[in-house]
């Protein structure tokens, strides 16, 4: 019975270590993942932003033409 105590004492420190490790890497997972979803979240709205912003430079440069065009128009022969 005391071999048997001993091998079980021996043992308790590594299992024990083996099950902490495993909790705080399931938790370090968790906040790894959740950081990546803002960071997704986040990059989504950028390109969003991005494609407005595209949309409304072509806007105004199709108007700039438009403007040149008349101009240039009206100086010509």
């Amino acid at each position: 019975m005391a071999a048997n105590r001993d091998t079980l004492s021996r043992w308790a420190g590594p299992i024990l270590t083996a099950l902490v490790a495993g909790a705080a890497l399931t938790v370090q997972w968790g906040v790894i993942t959740t950081k990546l979803d803002h960071v997704e979240k986040r990059l989504d709205e950028l390109i969003l932003e991005a494609r407005s912003l595209r949309t409304e430079y072509k806007e105004i440069e199709r108007r700039l033409s438009y403007l040149e065009g008349r101009a240039n128009g009206r100086s010509g022969p």
